[in-house]
């Protein structure tokens, strides 16, 4: 706080933190059906700041969810940990930029 006052006695206008964005494919195993799908997905948006951008279903009950996030808030290790925690198999894809 008191930074906040000695900025704004002297002029100066408080700055913010640029947050990053992060896209990260993540491989995810285990898709058996659709409301598999509908709750990988639910579970991945429920991680602060995570926008799934894609989705690409698989040949072998798998797909790839492209995920956009700030990587300031949540990284790739949290959302292979959300999906493996809701029983899914979740790694990172080939060419993920994360």
């Amino acid at each position: 706080m008191k930074h906040l006052l000695l900025a704004a006695s002297l002029g100066l206008a408080p700055v913010a933190l640029q947050a990053e964005e992060a896209e990260t494919r993540l491989h995810v195993t285990g898709l058996t059906c659709p409301s598999c799908s509908y709750i990988v997905a639910s579970t991945l948006k429920r991680v602060d700041t995570v926008e799934i951008s894609e989705f690409t279903e698989g040949e072998a009950e798998d797909g790839i969810y492209v995920l956009r996030y700030d990587d300031a808030v949540t990284d790739p290790d949290a959302l292979i940990a959300a999906v493996t925690g809701v029983g899914y198999g979740a790694s990172l894809a080939s060419g993920s930029g994360s």
